[in-house]
């Protein structure tokens, strides 16, 4: 665990234990530990700022990435990747400035939009910004094979295409690779604006001809077509989507019971029919043919199907007094989220945030893959030299996308943790003021740098795995099979260590949501928390995610179904399906959006009610929790109690074993 320099807490003065009431802290020297006091009511209204090497960290770095960015636009061009460069270093597409001495240089393309090599075998030149071959930006591609000198020069004359040197008349055409291409040219076809030869995608088992058929241009303009006559039919299922998970939310609350029950009876039905088909296929291959391949493919499959079976069984069996905990932390997100709807839309603010810091990580990354410093070379033809310092600040860029995807994470799941925790730790729910703006309040006053060394974190994990797959890539074949074995091995070992990082920094920011500990002090808090209920964490993880999986799929499935009805029937639409698709993702969407605060809002309750059991007993110390949960702490103590009357009964009947042997 990492440890960090978190400012002490202050300790509290006692406050009256009241719905409305909140603990004010008493001002001590700065470094005085503060412990939370014993009538602690929830999220502390007065902290103090948390972590802040970390957000000043977090800041300077991003004083990098400007610098970074500036250099990326003074020194690349991102036009030159997608569009294409000539060997004169003319961009295809565009207005170009003239390069030094190079006659061929500062051309306007904007009518020529498509790069031509004179070698089209040279597959590697496609994207590159450098090649030995002859580049030309062209009007079009060849569509038909060009078999001579002479129809090259046909092609120059009808103002189809030129395919020789800008600078160079008809009649002085030569098929030499210098001044026009060596014919025969092969027909070519557009390609992410490159000239790219159909013999490249020919003789592939028929695949990639097969989509090219299918996706071609007068295919994408039906596709568009119909996208633009059925765009009011798109919002319509966006709308039945928002609708349905709605439904959904609601039928989480009212029905989670039958929900669960139901998901966990078709599971173990559907784990015990499958595991005996394979059994009867193994059966039935093994009777037919004991020798086939079959055989022991189904063996194999047979013996881990009973195995995963039986492992699930075991662990049904072992959490079966913990599901109606899972069931009541259902309903009780349900009732926190009917309370405050407006949380729906975090997950909305954040996916916003990332589109929007997407596109510019995007951008810059494409011009720091094309900065390069134009050198003439001594054939007349213009190479861009790679940048090595921002060659190098890559590694810098992508780690700044990580870290920053991480900490629009974290804000989110800390401002609906501080939301939903006020509602928890709130008697009179009906008198709750602004709990979504002061949880945010919060977060942004003194739990930004909390957030963004949490966000450091997974980043630094997340960036080790891609130095790890570039590594994998660059020794693909080269390294031998142990060392490839090993560097597998690495691979599954840092996954599933970023998976139990993003695990307990989802915990850590609920307990500084309620607590406003720094960071390392919330882990370790909600670590020890999460340990001592391992059991209700299972059962809560496996059967709590899949419900909420198999709600998003209905959502899903019942928007597809209602487009198809809606859909089918309509004369002016070539390909129906594709509304359908889009508002299935757009419904997706939604139904994300709102299972992602469902999905935290569960965990946050959960660990508010190991709190609120922990400190409170329900008679001198009065529980938070609802009806329910009260009614399932209840049914927990009632059955320890009577665990521990037989324990005694038990105890006492030996006793009485033992002085009846020594008297006789």
């Amino acid at each position: 665990m990492w440890c960090c320099s978190g400012q002490g807490r202050q300790p509290y003065a006692i406050a009256s234990c009241t719905s409305q009431t909140r603990v004010k802290p008493i001002r001590v020297k700065s470094g005085e530990e503060q412990e939370v006091p014993d009538d602690f009511d929830g999220p502390l209204s007065e902290r103090s700022c948390r972590d802040v090497f970390f957000l000043l960290l977090f800041l300077a770095f991003w004083g990098g990435m400007g610098y970074v960015t500036y250099l990326a636009l003074v020194g690349g061009n991102m036009f030159r990747l997608l569009y294409g460069v000539d060997s004169w270093g003319n961009i295809c597409g565009v207005k170009n400035d003239v390069i030094g001495n190079v006659s061929l240089s500062g051309q306007d393309m904007t009518s020529k939009q498509f790069l031509f090599f004179y070698d089209l075998t040279d597959v590697s030149a496609i994207f590159a910004t450098s090649t030995d071959t002859v580049r030309l930006c062209v009007k079009s591609c060849p569509s038909e094979n060009v078999t001579s000198l002479e129809a090259i020069q046909t092609l120059a004359h009808n103002g189809t295409t030129v395919l020789c040197r800008y600078n160079v008349p008809t009649t002085s055409y030569v098929a030499d690779g210098v001044t026009c291409p060596i014919v025969p040219v092969p027909r070519a076809s557009p390609f992410l604006n490159r000239c790219v030869p159909d013999s490249l995608t020919s003789g592939v088992d028929g695949v990639l001809s097969s989509v090219s058929d299918a996706f071609s241009a007068n295919t994408w303009k039906t596709i568009l077509k119909d996208i633009e006559l059925s765009w009011k039919d798109v919002l319509i299922l966006t709308a039945i989507g928002f609708g349905f998970s709605l439904v959904m939310t609601a039928l989480m609350r009212f029905f989670a019971a039958f929900i669960i029950y139901l998901t966990i009876v078709v599971f173990i039905l559907g784990s015990l029919g499958g595991t005996g088909y394979l059994w009867y296929r193994w059966h039935s291959e093994n009777t037919a043919d004991p020798v086939g391949q079959n055989v022991q493919t189904f063996l194999i499959a047979a013996i881990c199907a009973t195995v995963v079976t039986v492992l699930v069984l075991l662990l049904l069996l072992i959490m079966r007094k913990r599901i109606g905990l899972v069931v009541q932390l259902f309903q009780e997100a349900g009732k926190a989220v009917a309370r405050m709807p407006l949380l729906l839309l975090q997950p909305v603010w954040t996916t916003i945030a990332t589109i929007l810091f997407g596109a510019y990580w995007v951008v810059i990354f494409l011009y720091i893959y094309t900065a390069g410093t134009p050198v003439v070379q001594s054939n007349g033809y213009v190479t861009f030299q790679t940048d090595s310092l921002l060659e190098k600040l890559v590694w810098y860029h992508v780690f700044g996308g990580l870290w920053m995807l991480q900490f629009l994470i974290g804000c989110q799941h800390v401002t609906i943790a501080g939301a939903v925790a006020t509602w928890f730790f709130t008697r009179n729910k009906k008198k709750m003021q602004s709990p979504i703006s002061k949880s945010m309040g919060r977060l942004i006053r003194y739990h930004l740098g909390s957030v963004a060394f949490g966000a450091m974190i997974i980043a630094l994990v997340q960036l080790a795995r891609i130095i790890l797959a570039y590594i994998q890539n660059r020794l693909k074949g080269r390294a031998g099979e142990v060392a490839d074995f090993c560097l597998r091995c690495l691979a599954c070992c840092l996954w599933c260590f970023e998976k139990v990082l993003k695990f307990i920094n989802r915990n850590a920011y609920i307990m500084i949501a309620i607590y406003g500990y720094n960071f390392c002090k919330s882990a370790q808090r909600a670590f020890s928390v999460l340990v001592s209920n391992a059991l209700r964490v299972a059962a809560l993880n496996s059967i709590g995610d899949f419900c909420l999986f198999l709600g998003k799929v209905a959502v899903v499935a019942a928007t597809v179904v209602v487009g198809i009805e809606l859909l089918q029937n309509r004369a002016d639409l070539t390909y129906y399906p594709v509304p359908i698709v889009l508002g299935a993702i757009c419904a997706f969407l939604i139904a994300h959006c709102f299972f992602t605060v469902y999905e935290m809002a569960i965990d946050t309750i959960f660990l508010c009610f190991c709190e609120d059991e922990e400190r409170n007993d329900g008679v001198t110390k009065p529980y938070y929790s609802s009806v329910g949960l009260r009614d399932y702490l209840q049914k927990q103590e009632r059955a320890i109690r009577a665990k521990q009357s037989k324990k005694q009964q038990k105890q006492q009947q030996q006793q009485q074993g033992y002085d009846n042997d020594g008297y006789e």
